[in-house]
């Protein structure tokens, strides 16, 4: 899956740094689905779904071991993750609710 003959540490950090690039990019966009989400939400309670957090959480651990990678790994990760997340809903959709009320 991943090449593995490189010359040096510098090569598999160069190659690190693209890959974190791309992470940024993906993360940046994920967070902008999030946001919109929070107007799609009635009240703070439904922010924080947690049916749809473990389904997540089973697709991704699911996609883990497709690839041969640890699914508890991505399963921290991605909790931590999911939880950032849900602040920057919860402020997006107090955001929204003050906008709205001005």
């Amino acid at each position: 899956m991943v090449e593995s003959n490189f010359a040096s540490l510098d090569d598999i950090r160069s190659n690190i740094d693209k890959i974190d690039k791309e992470i940024v990019i993906l993360l940046s966009k994920r967070g902008e689905f999030v946001k919109q989400a929070a107007r799609f939400k009635s009240n703070t309670a439904n922010i924080k779904d947690f049916k749809r957090l473990e389904q997540i959480i089973e697709k991704v651990t699911s996609y883990a071991k497709e690839v041969d990678f640890d699914p508890i790994t991505i399963e921290k990760i991605y909790r931590y993750m999911i939880d950032v997340y849900i602040q920057l809903e919860m402020k997006t959709y107090a955001d929204l609710r003050e906008t709205s009320i001005k």
